[in-house]
């Protein structure tokens, strides 16, 4: 169904009934079906306050342990072991291994408004919704699933405008783009504060501290510090998002050089997981992104591995970003030669010679 009306049995209730079904006394009773339904009302409540058109349809499916949730195409997929039984299964030597989630009702409800988030701004890149904020509409713009043409170390290359975070540090270029950036912080932001009216009205329960001390350690003003002191530049945010509009809007806007660097670095690298997308379906002759995850800890954290060897110095990460960009031309090139030259591709593919808009259109 998609964007569109999508009613719940939970439609008449407060805003105030509706979160506290979110306590663990509360939902860990729910049946599949009642959580799905809470989730939705919940997104659907959502996506009114932000002027979305329609509501996206949720869904529970069976995702990896390392995706809590995904949005596309007006469609929120979240995590059925998650929502559903607060788990992660792992498989390891042929065992499979049980993790309990202990705040996986509050889990949930992040993942729910932080994905609802990303279809607001969906809404906005494609323009359904029309907004007079031309800052936040350009950023958004500037770091959807497109491409554009890297000048870096003298090779122009292609660099995909949304960072996966496969540099070396690149988990924070991927966290604080604009689009992850205001997701994160979005679906924090109103956590918090449906959690501090639970606590207020019903007291404390052990899923809302263990979300309260997840925010703590490693919540969005943590990893912003993190990000200033690792890139050595107060502007992070800002010339991240600037480095990801000068490129496709064609604009040389100043910024940091070491940070505009990294990004470019970046850009190109993540280049190879739509690159790779492209190889797999080119008998369909289809181009397809897979949907981005909003990680849990774990995926987190192995995207931070390579950030916290104490053995990298920051002048290596930068070196070995760049030897990263420089080994993956050839595969550019390769790729390029293999667009060029098969004139059946449909407007689905990836065109490597016509630029619109700033941008290479997929």
């Amino acid at each position: 169904m998609e964007y569109g009306v999508h009613s719940t049995r939970y439609t008449r209730l407060s805003d105030e009934q509706l979160y506290s079904m979110y306590r663990e006394t509360a939902y860990s009773q729910l049946k599949e079906e009642e959580k799905l339904e809470l989730i939705q009302e919940t997104v659907n409540r959502d996506a009114m306050e932000r002027g979305e058109i329609g509501s996206p349809e949720v869904r529970f499916i069976d995702l990896p342990v390392n995706e809590s949730g995904n949005s596309i195409d007006g469609v929120i997929n979240i995590n059925r072991d998650m929502a559903v039984y607060g788990v992660q299964n792992y498989e390891y030597k042929g065992h499979v291994i049980h993790h309990n989630i202990d705040d996986y009702n509050i889990q949930t409800l992040n993942t729910a408004i932080h994905e609802n988030i990303h279809c607001f701004q969906a809404q906005i890149i494609d323009g359904t919704i029309d907004t007079d904020d031309m800052k936040m509409r350009s950023e958004y713009q500037a770091n959807d699933f497109t491409c554009s043409p890297v000048t870096l170390y003298g090779s122009t290359q292609l660099g995909c405008q949304y960072l996966v975070g496969e540099s070396p540090m690149g988990y924070y270029m991927y966290y604080f783009q604009p689009t992850e950036r205001d997701a994160y912080l979005g679906a924090e932001q109103k956590t918090v504060e449906i959690l501090n009216q639970l606590t207020e009205k019903y007291g404390k329960e052990f899923s809302f501290e263990q979300y309260t001390k997840s925010v703590e350690t490693t919540g969005f003003q943590i990893r912003e510090q993190e990000a200033i002191k690792l890139f050595n530049n107060p502007n992070f945010k800002m010339d991240l998002s600037q480095v990801l509009q000068n490129q496709y809007f064609g604009t040389d806007k100043s910024v940091d050089p070491r940070t505009e660097t990294m990004v470019k670095a970046e850009m190109i690298v993540s280049y190879n997981n739509l690159e790779q997308d492209f190889s797999m379906n080119k008998e369909e002759h289809i181009m397809s992104f897979d949907p981005t995850p909003v990680s849990l800890e774990e995926y987190n954290q192995s995207l931070r591995d390579p950030v916290n060897d104490n053995t990298i110095s920051e002048d290596e990460a930068v070196n070995e970003t760049a030897q990263m960009s420089e080994n993956y031309l050839m595969a550019v090139e390769n790729f390029q030669d293999l667009s060029t030259g098969d004139e059946s591709m449909d407007d689905g593919g990836l065109d490597a010679d016509g630029i619109e808009d700033g941008g290479i259109g997929l």
